[in-house]
């Protein structure tokens, strides 16, 4: 199976918890697996939820903690 990306991961942790810059690198990691599955089939979750996911992760990136 191919490795998902950082990226993604923030962004199923987003969808869940409407944000991800409060949280560890690490916990992002081990919450994907089981918010993945939340997510699943989950459509109208995943139309509204992204607003502003680009411009804040590409904000972390810009200013690490």
């Amino acid at each position: 199976m191919a490795e998902v990306s950082f990226k993604e991961k923030c962004r199923v942790f987003y969808l869940v918890k409407g944000d991800f810059t409060r949280v560890s690198r690490q916990t992002i990691e081990d919450c994907y697996d089981g918010y993945f599955k939340r997510l699943w089939n989950n459509t109208e979750r995943t139309e509204y939820a992204l607003d502003g996911f680009e411009e804040l992760f590409k904000k972390t990136l810009d200013n690490p903690q």
